[in-house]
């Protein structure tokens, strides 16, 4: 039977061989042309495995740089339980094995990271290898070999204090102090395992340790360990598997990023330029992958900053995401943040630099979150199209976290039986382990931060366990081939046939530094510039060649290069030819120079210095303990604002809606510009939460009054505090709860929008209530309401004449009174989650939906707002949507909905929800087996073993009656979108630039702020509320859109226009303060936020 499986495996890697395209972008060459036979084999035992060793599958890494300086880059790659290899490169693609001749063989020695650097500055790159393994035995310390010249080295780790012995995972060579050599970090394990003397409390990334990552300092060539002093972090709990050197905020200094395995967050230091850094990745980023692996840093859009990139373990195919992966609940996320430990989620992170010491999580908008259980991570121009492309090492020989293994067969009692009963359990419980070779990746960039999967048009697909992976021009042709460290197969090393312009450097220093790591290279061709920064060693484990290639695609004129060398000198080059090699020395460089990054202009926007005193305090409630099958919570809507001049003084005043526990109050503003207030009224309303509010004088006094929408998701069923009230101004800054105002609505639904107009044209304002859930009930049905009011604030429904059945319209978010089509009498527009933009037109004393004949039935959204403006100065009123956004893990189309199932499937008399996606056209349930289990228990007996569940379509799911009787949500549209008003006859639909894409918007306002007469938009939103398999949606700082005449939007970013609010921003307003424009930013359990235009 093993003979068999073999060959059908065989089978399937030849005919995926045979099926790849003749014109991809990679060939992968034959070991027996290259003679590069190396295999990481791991064969484990009873006494050496992966219970008894943690990292026992993390692979091997691969260093390549010129060893015998012919100008031919040479391979080294590191072995487990085999030995080291370095292989000599005779060229095209031919390669000589000369490790025992060099004096490199490591049999019976378990290796790592490999770091290809010359550590004597003498022209003559070494090799330092990390090692790792079992504790003891010989040569366990980190072995440094030193290039004699003539292939030969001589190992001398313990003469330059680099002779390390712990679990050592790579090391990576700089000069953090801009001396002028080079310093080291070395990056470790500790040996104590999970739960084992480590475990999730605060305060373990305090407590040093021997084992710990160190920053060693090169004083005179020996390197001493300075990292207490250096605020390096050097406890038991690192478990780094990547680190990457970068200056991410370029001031001339090297930055490190460390990538931390298990529950140990990630590291980011900022060089302090004083010999130490500061640990600074909270101020810096939202959110980081959970199991980190392997990471790199590079310019993904040539703007000069450099991104991060590091690989987790999160599945791309449906059938593994339920089956391989292990999802946090909401309850352990939070107790991890509790104890210190940030926010953490299982997928890979791609994090933009926004250029002002922020990052924002672009992963899932960009398609490269998912990768499976990764290793190497590289971002290089694979097509020499002039972006930098993403390659991913992926795979891992046994599939330790198949659910079904840890869950049934790796239980103590099967443990113990097995102990009993067999001659070697460990090895017969492993052997158990499922196991599945997969694709690397290959993600093209398009440019725009655009990626797209190219694996197998790039020719990357082959089924490996691959770990550790670098890249090179290996035959000089001008193009970055691969090379691959795999477990228990060949290497795979890959030649790149590109045929695009290129031009590459290297350099030649007359430093300590002799290769020049940390020196940055602008090429500037065809009105764009492209930036490196010289880092060999990077990816997972390996080590990268020190030749810098850029890719030109067909330009073939190169206006200007400018090099930055590590001392601060900078080289400017004029007239360098395409598709050639240059070798560059400092002579000739300015000196002294000054590393400034450029001025902005002055930013639209500024901090005003009129703030007001309030806070807004969530109060802490889990929708997921109510209804485990959600993905999100509702429970935390507000604050909202209103802006009036309550008082006619001619000063505007505010309303700030709180949550369930806090007062609302207005506050009233004074001639100075200090505001001061009130809240009398609203003391005994002090337990709902408020959603929405509107002003307007709805008893003809002709004072402004304020009716206050009452919402949430914490409340039972008919609980008053659900009722939405009315609070007349009585003079005097004093308002007064009219209690019968609404009374006559029998709802006990959740509003989140309350409209006014007066549709009957009676003289006073009527309105209409847009209402979102029933409590404990999400997806069902709700009513919205049509009230005329009596003249006195008293108000009558009449949703059911005027509406009719339209009055159960879905899920309404957001709703506004407008004139579409210029006829005087305005339009009711409604948008909502799970349904479209709906338009109804009042006709013969009807609300008749006209959402069709505007074009927009197919709008479904997960719609939180809308705003209206004539956007492009035609007289007629446009709208803005704020949706979703495209940054999550969710995808929807028309012909691929995204899909809510809502029914009570188990007849128990609770309303259940199940989300549903489609994977390769087919529409699958995308919640978790284990909330499956606990929401709907009988399913326990149907899908007892994930193996049951994981190819499980929606339609199959429950019996055919149950799906057929279930309501069917759906949502074709995720963008945020303007929607240009063609004079009343329908709509143009635009989706609004990629940066308003990062997050959900919740609020969004208009202004000329260039001041230009064309408007634009000030966003507000994020969403961290979320499952953590789903979420957060909180990749954004505010957004400013300026609006250009052809009814498009420009991002600008944060130093530029003056944004940089974090949080979850649930409100927008403007408002004037002592004669100044300004806006006010109502955010989620935090302070108001008051900007104004400069």
């Amino acid at each position: 039977m093993g003979k068999i499986k073999i060959s059908i495996f065989l089978f399937i890697i030849l005919f995926s061989c045979s099926k790849r395209e003749s014109n991809s972008l990679f060939e992968l060459k034959k070991s027996s042309h290259t003679k590069v036979d190396f295999t990481n084999t791991l064969n484990y035992t009873e006494e050496l495995n992966p219970y008894t060793y943690r990292n026992f599958y993390n692979g091997g890494g691969v260093g390549i740089g010129d060893f015998n300086n012919d100008s031919l880059p040479d391979i080294f790659f590191t072995g487990n339980l085999v030995s080291n290899k370095l292989y000599i490169n005779k060229g095209d693609f031919v390669f000589d094995d000369v490790t025992d001749k060099a004096g490199l063989n490591s049999s019976g020695i378990w290796s790592t990271g490999v770091s290809v650097v010359d550590i004597n500055h003498d022209g003559y790159l070494d090799i330092y290898v990390c090692k790792s393994g079992p504790p003891g035995g010989e040569r366990r310390n980190n072995e440094l070999f030193i290039n004699n010249g003539d292939l030969s080295f001589t190992e001398k780790s313990k003469d330059y204090g680099l002779d390390n012995e712990g679990l050592s995972t790579h090391a990576a060579f700089f000069d953090f102090d801009n001396d002028g050599d080079l310093d080291c970090y070395l990056l470790n394990n500790t040996i104590k395992s999970i739960g084992v003397g480590l475990d999730m409390v605060k305060g373990l990334r305090d407590i040093s340790s021997d084992q710990g990552n160190k920053l060693l300092r090169n004083d005179d060539g020996y390197f001493n360990d300075v990292s207490s002093n250096a605020g390096i972090y050097t406890s038991d709990i690192g478990f780094g598997l990547g680190v990457t050197v970068g200056d991410i905020n370029l001031d001339g200094w090297s930055d490190l990023f460390i990538s931390n395995d298990f529950f140990e967050k990630d590291y980011l230091y900022i060089n302090n330029k004083d010999g130490s850094f500061k640990e600074s990745l909270e101020d810096f980023v939202n959110e980081t992958s959970m199991g980190s692996m392997g990471a790199d840093m590079a310019d993904i859009n040539n703007d000069g900053y450099s991104e991060i990139f590091v690989t987790e373990m999160l599945p791309d195919r449906h059938d593994r995401r339920v089956s391989k992966a292990v999802f946090d609940n909401w309850d352990k996320y939070q107790f991890s943040i509790d104890q210190g430990y940030f926010h953490q989620f299982n997928r890979n992170v791609l994090q933009l630099n926004n250029q002002d010491e922020s990052f924002s999580e672009i992963s899932r908008i960009t398609g490269v979150d998912a990768t499976d259980w990764s290793w190497g991570a590289l971002i290089f121009d694979m097509d020499n199209d002039g972006n930098k492309d993403i390659f991913v090492a992926n795979g891992i020989y046994k599939d330790l976290l198949d659910q079904d293994y840890v869950n049934f067969l790796a239980n103590p009692s099967i443990i113990s039986n097995m102990i009993q009963s067999e001659k070697e359990p460990v090895k017969k419980l492993i052997d158990m382990i499922p196991s599945e070779p997969l694709s690397n990746f290959a993600f093209q960039n398009l440019g725009s931060l655009n990626f797209t999967d190219k694996t197998k048009n790039f020719g990357l697909d082959d089924l490996t366990y691959s770990n550790g992976s670098a890249y090179s021009d290996l035959d000089n042709d001008g193009d970055l081939d691969l090379v691959v460290n795999n477990v228990n197969m060949l290497s795979n090393i890959y030649e790149n046939k590109s045929t695009s312009n290129w031009v590459s450097f290297s350099f030649d220093s007359n430093s300590k530094n002799k290769y020049g790591i940390g020196n940055k290279v602008f090429v500037y061709a065809d009105n764009k510039m492209q930036y490196q920064e010289l880092s060999p060693m990077r990816g997972f484990q390996s080590s990268v060649d020190y030749r810098m290639y850029f890719g030109l695609g067909d330009v073939n004129v190169i206006d200007s290069v400018k090099i930055i060398w590590n001392d601060k000198e900078m080289s400017i080059l004029k007239n360098i030819k395409h598709n050639s090699h240059h070798t560059l020395n400092e002579e000739g460089a300015y000196k002294n120079l000054i590393i400034n990054k450029p001025s902005p202009n002055k930013p639209f926007l500024k901090t005003s210095d009129y703030q007001i005193n309030y806070s807004h305090i969530e109060n802490n409630f889990v929708d997921f303990d109510r209804e485990r099958l959600l993905y999100k919570m509702t429970s935390n809507e507000g604050p909202c604002t209103c802006v009036a001049d309550f008082n006619d003084d001619g000063r505007e005043d505010l309303f700030v809606g709180s949550a369930k526990g806090q007062i609302s109050s207005i506050f009233f503003q004074e001639l100075n510009g200090s505001f001061k207030s009130y809240n009398s009224a609203f003391e005994k309303d002090i337990l709902s939460e408020d959603i929405d509010c509107l002003i307007d004088d709805f008893n003809g006094d002709g004072k402004l009054d304020l009716i206050v929408a009452s919402g949430g998701s914490e409340y039972s069923n008919f609980s008053p505090e659900l009722r939405d009230r009315l609070y007349l101004n009585i003079g005097d800054k004093n308002f007064k709860k009219l209690s019968n105002s609404l009374s006559t609505i029998s709802s006990f639904e959740s509003t989140s929008t309350i409209s006014s107009y007066d549709f009957d044209r009676d003289g006073d304002k009527d309105l209409f209530l847009g209402t979102r859930l029933n409590p404990g009930a999400y997806g069902t049905m709700t009513r919205s309401y049509l009230l005329e009011n009596n003249g006195d604030g008293v108000f009558k429904d009449i949703s059911e004449k005027y509406l009719g059945e339209a009055r159960f319209m879905g899920m309404v978010t957001d709703s506004e009174f407008i004139d579409i089509d210029n006829d005087n009498t305005k339009e009711l527009v409604v948008v909502g989650e799970w349904m479209p933009v709906k338009i109804f037109k009042f006709l013969q004393n009807k609300l008749v939906d006209i959402t069709d004949s505007l074009g927009l039935s197919k709008t479904n959204g997960l719609y939180n707002n809308m705003h209206s403006e004539d956007l492009d100065g035609d007289g007629y009123t446009d709208l803005v949507l704020g949706n979703y956004g495209l940054n999550s893990m969710f995808r929807a189309s028309i012909e691929q909905p995204l899909s809510l199932y809502v029914n009570d499937f188990d007849n128990n008399g609770r309303t259940e929800q199940i989300l549903a996606m489609h994977y390769d056209e087919k529409l699958y349930p995308i919640v978790q087996l284990k909330d499956l289990w606990m929401q709907i228990p009988s399913l326990k007996k149907k899908y007892l073993k994930f193996e049951n569940y994981k190819n499980v379509t929606m339609d199959k799911l429950f019996d055919p009656s149950t799906i057929r009787d279930s309501e069917v949500k759906k949502v074709y549209n995720l963008s945020s979108v303007s929607l240009y008003n063609k004079k009343g006859k329908g709509f143009e639909i635009k989706e609004l630039p990629f940066m308003a894409q990062l997050s959900p918007i919740f609020s969004i306002i208009s202004d000329d702020i260039n001041n230009d007469g064309v408007m634009d938009l000030i966003l507000g939103g994020n969403l961290s509320r979320v499952k953590p398999e789903f979420g957060p949606n909180s990749s954004s700082y505010s957004t400013l859109l300026l609006g250009t005449k052809d009814k498009r939007f420009k991002y600008v970013n944060s130093k530029l226009s003056g944004l940089f609010i974090s949080g979850e921003i649930r409100d927008l307003d403007k408002i004037k303060i002592n004669k100044k424009d300004s806006y006010i930013f109502a955010v989620n359990n935090s302070k108001l936020k008051i900007l104004e235009n400069e």
